[in-house]
């Protein structure tokens, strides 16, 4: 069993929580989850079982989606409608003046994550630190790409939007920044991640329905900028035996702007995820042992 579900993740569950659901409903041990979700987070959390588990860190290179309400004139200490209130407001915005604060967020940014989210400082998740009681000065500033910003409602006091952006962006975080922007505050209602990397909300399935049919094969994963690279019967057997090969000697080889192959036989099934490391394609994932 090797591949990929598309899980549609619910609120109140980690990411550990669904690998376990995944590993005692199918009886698998190589489960792995494609990036953290935070729990009270629902939407898109793709799990490789498997052979897959080897693709996972390609998997979490991916940009991702969200939907998003916030909500001005209140500030809470968990940032979300699950903390308690710490401060309050009275203003209201026009759409434009949101619309433009958003606009000033698309691109790369300096985030710092909330003291709410799932990064790991010093081996612990902040978000287990911060039910302590505790905290944790100079949480460590990230880069991120804002691709873009879409409001779908806004009435003032609320706003509904999506957000295009790279991994390792915290959207709570960037709620609070917008607010900021406004010279105000808010707090994210809820939010739902829609896709992430090729993985759809569309196309998810709930944990209580999976079956092994929903499983994407090895094959039928879409990694971007991937390439497919057919070996003869000599080409596969140096390949396989961990020999040299060389890509120019490689019939209608086409270079991955990524760095990624997959390896088929001269029957067209797929032999192995590969890369190519000083001019010679190396294995990341064999798939015929």
């Amino acid at each position: 069993m090797n591949g990929i579900f598309n899980i549609l993740k619910p609120t109140g569950m980690t990411s550990h929580d669904v690998v376990y659901e995944i590993r005692k409903k199918f009886n698998i041990q190589k489960v792995g989850h494609t990036g953290t979700l935070d729990p009270n987070v629902v939407g898109v959390l793709p799990i490789a079982v498997g052979k897959a588990t080897k693709l996972t860190q390609m998997l979490i290179d991916k940009d991702k989606s969200y939907r998003c309400m916030m909500t001005f004139g209140k500030q809470t200490s968990t940032s979300d409608t699950y903390g308690e209130v710490m401060n309050i407001s009275d203003k209201i915005h026009s759409v434009s003046d949101f619309d433009k604060a958003c606009k000033s967020f698309v691109g790369e940014i300096i985030q710092v994550p909330s003291m709410y989210s799932a990064i790991k400082v010093g081996g612990r998740r902040l978000y287990k630190i911060a039910r302590k009681g505790e905290k944790i000065e100079n949480i460590p500033k990230r880069k991120i790409v804002i691709n873009s910003i879409n409001i779908i409602e806004f009435t003032g006091k609320t706003a509904i939007f999506d957000v295009s952006c790279s991994k390792g962006t915290y959207i709570r975080t960037l709620v609070e920044d917008i607010a900021k922007k406004l010279d105000d505050i808010a707090y994210m209602n809820y939010l739902i991640r829609t896709k992430s990397g090729s993985f759809d909300i569309e196309d998810s399935v709930t944990l209580s329905d999976i079956d092994e049919k929903d499983l994407i094969s090895m094959d039928d994963i879409y990694i971007d900028g991937i390439k497919n690279i057919i070996l003869d019967e000599k080409q596969l057997y140096r390949f396989i035996n961990g020999l040299d090969l060389n890509p120019q000697y490689i019939k209608n080889f086409e270079y991955s702007n990524k760095n990624i192959y997959k390896i088929y036989d001269e029957k067209n099934k797929l032999v192995s995820i590969a890369n190519i490391q000083d001019n010679k394609i190396k294995n990341i994932a064999m798939l015929n042992n």
